[in-house]
């Protein structure tokens, strides 16, 4: 694949990324850093490939086995992006990172942010690579923009869940990672947010408020929900009552996977795209400008390493059903609210 953009000083393009930008850390994961880009015009250009684009630097992390940025971006964009209108998803493109130079530049940001990133983290550094990534930011473009993140995880409930399930599969896992968390003070585990109510909220004033609030929390820039500028608020709920994204989501999901992990076959490509689509997040804009529409965009739809990943689905899947957590017989119960449950019940 071609990139749509290079940083380098080429034939192709006379900018360079070493003596053209600033980088500044923004965040990270186990397999990625990203930065953003502050087009230098020093020089009284305004021309940059950077200047305006509203994209953050991704790259990749050394040591990982991760696929390269070329194979994630011919997946998202053969297999990915025809299930969704552009509208949907976080936009993002190949770009040249233009050698050595701009590898050490991230690096040395990376060495100055130390203090300030998750301990299992530090002291990872960037790949040695050609190439990384122009991601669309969807970050606050006014200070007093509502921003949200959140991850949509599964929108349907397992294949192999058991027939008297009372929770989905999101609710049953999250009911393990506080169980084995909070044993003995099965009370003290925060409130569980259900998936499934993302869909079915529409008709339900009190689940709509619910599901608010709780997006409102997850913002570390949000005090309380009560915070929130009315308006905003109001804007985020008809959102959430009309957005037809989580629904694509959902249907993609169920498309793609009616067997569920434990008959998977890792090589099947429409299970690997039902796992992809499980692990993305969805990011939520609601400007301050009332003229201005309410954006909300799909990322993190990388492939899989599926081969790897596998076993680890399959091993969670047991662990769900023989511990009970699908059914709510773990000692002491958590309680998680699932929408599964409150039918049942």
């Amino acid at each position: 694949m071609t990139p749509s953009v290079l940083l380098s000083g080429t034939p192709t393009s006379p900018q360079s990324a070493a003596g053209r930008n600033e980088f500044n850390f923004v965040g990270e994961g186990a397999s990625n850093a990203v930065f953003d880009v502050v087009a230098s015009s020093n020089d009284g250009s305004s021309d940059s490939i950077l200047q305006g684009t509203g994209n953050l630097l991704r790259v990749p992390k050394a040591g990982t086995k991760a696929h390269t940025y070329v194979e994630l971006q011919e997946y998202w964009e053969a297999v990915v992006r025809p299930l969704f209108e552009p509208r949907d998803l976080v936009q993002h493109r190949l770009v040249r990172l233009g050698g050595e130079e701009v590898i050490s530049r991230l690096n040395s940001v990376l060495a100055q942010n130390e203090d300030i990133r998750r301990v299992d983290f530090k002291g990872s550094r960037v790949a040695a690579v050609e190439y990384g990534m122009l991601v669309e930011d969807m970050r606050q473009r006014d200070s007093d923009d509502l921003t949200l993140e959140f991850k949509p995880k599964w929108l349907v409930q397992s294949p192999n869940a058991p027939p008297s399930a009372t929770r989905c599969r999101n609710c049953a896992r999250e009911a393990l990672k506080h169980h084995t968390k909070h044993t003995n003070h099965p009370s003290d585990s925060p409130p569980i947010l259900c998936p499934l109510d993302f869909l079915t909220c529409a008709n339900s004033p009190a689940t709509l408020t619910q599901i608010a609030n709780h997006l409102c929390s997850l913002n570390p820039l949000i005090p309380s929900p009560q915070t929130t500028h009315p308006a905003q608020y109001r804007r985020l709920i008809d959102w959430l009552r009309t957005n037809t994204v989580l629904a694509r989501l959902r249907a993609a999901q169920l498309a793609n996977d009616r067997q569920g992990p434990l008959r998977a076959d890792a090589h099947d490509p429409e299970f690997q795209l039902a796992m992809t689509l499980r692990d993305c997040t969805c990011f939520v804009r609601v400007p301050a400008d009332a003229a201005l529409p309410v954006e909300a965009k799909l990322a993190d739809l990388d492939k899989k390493n599926w081969a790897v990943k596998l076993g680890y689905w399959q091993a969670m899947e047991r662990r769900l059903i023989e511990g009970g957590y699908y059914e709510g017989r773990e000692v002491a119960r958590v309680g998680t609210d699932c929408q599964l449950e409150k039918k049942r019940g």
